[in-house]
């Protein structure tokens, strides 16, 4: 694995429990600003063990395909989430 993509799956790894933050923001955090894209795609691909629930795009929308468990996910941490989006997270952008 490249050190850009260690870099952003360390990112990810760190998110706590209730904490919500868009691809970009894993993206800047990582240190790799405007590339959301690549976060997306990373979470999409890998086969390292992510909490891929805690991580949306910039409007709060979850995963197409897969809103149903990542609603449960985030449920189960407090988070609040309704008509497919994240409206309030404990920790995060959406708190």
């Amino acid at each position: 694995m490249n050190e850009r993509d260690r870099r952003i799956i360390d990112v990810i790894r760190a998110l706590r429990d209730g904490e919500v933050v868009t691809y970009g923001d894993i993206a800047e955090d990582a240190g790799y600003p405007k590339r959301s894209r690549l976060v997306g795609r990373i979470l999409a691909t890998t086969d390292e063990e992510l909490p891929w629930w805690r991580v949306v795009n910039s409007v709060g929308r979850l995963v197409p395909g897969h809103e149903r468990e990542q609603a449960a996910q985030l449920r189960s941490e407090g988070v609040k989430v309704s008509d497919g989006r994240v409206r309030n997270a404990r920790y995060g952008r959406f708190s």
